[in-house]
């Protein structure tokens, strides 16, 4: 059933093809109304591809006495001695004050933070047993991988290429006793190995719903 056309003031219909104000025809409009869903649909998909999931362990709740206390911050030593230690410890101090405590660098402070953010290689992800004859790829003692692919053995590059973990932990303790208050920890896998460019996304993550937050749980992070 074709649409009614609505007739202009002078009792027409549509303006006839090529003149002033006329309207595509309905193939055209058809494609064009493809097109743009195609283009909605790609950035709709850009954007969740972009996004950061981020698996968090968080064993119990916080005490409600670290809501608004002073935690005097420390970095792990890989931490601290990373190029990139200024980048991990502003992630870490915007999200704890995010969260609603006082981090405080080089004073003294009733509760002690301790954070890290480290990269490992999933051997498992990136190489599964499934691989057909002659087999998954060996990992070297060296951190190096080699491939038995006949009739050459060659090491380093591989497909798939390699999938890495990027890790936060933070553990915060009573400074006069040392007991452990308050403990979580966030992952998210990719096949980057570099932590700089999540770090406050993981510690962002680690904290959210703070403090009562716990247990398992996934927080997904839409991307910039």
């Amino acid at each position: 059933m074709k649409p009614n056309l609505q007739a202009d003031p002078a009792g027409h219909g549509e303006p006839a093809a090529g003149s002033p104000g006329a309207v595509p025809s309905r193939p055209w409009r058809r494609f064009a109304g493809l097109a743009g869903a195609a283009a909605a649909l790609l950035l709709s998909g850009c954007a969740a591809l972009s996004a950061v999931r981020v698996d968090v362990a968080t064993p119990k709740p916080a005490p409600q006495a670290l809501v608004g206390a002073r935690v005097q911050v420390q970095a792990a030593p890989s931490n601290a001695d990373s190029p990139h230690a200024a980048v991990f410890q502003a992630a870490v101090l915007e999200a704890m004050t995010r969260a609603g405590m006082v981090p405080l660098l080089g004073q003294p402070a009733p509760y002690t933070a301790r954070y890290s953010f480290r990269s490992y290689m999933d051997f498992e992800a990136s190489f599964p047993s499934a691989w057909p004859p002659p087999g998954p790829p060996v990992l070297l003692p060296n951190g190096a991988w080699i491939y038995n692919g006949y009739p050459w053995w060659w090491t380093g590059f591989s497909w798939p290429p390699p999938w890495y973990e990027r890790v936060f932990d933070l553990e915060i303790r009573d400074t006069a006793t040392g007991a452990l208050v308050y403990r979580t920890s966030a992952v998210t896998g990719s096949y980057a190995q570099q932590l700089a460019p999540v770090a406050q996304k993981l510690a962002d993550a680690a904290l959210a719903g703070f403090p009562r937050q716990s247990g398992v749980h996934r927080v997904t992070i839409p991307g910039s």
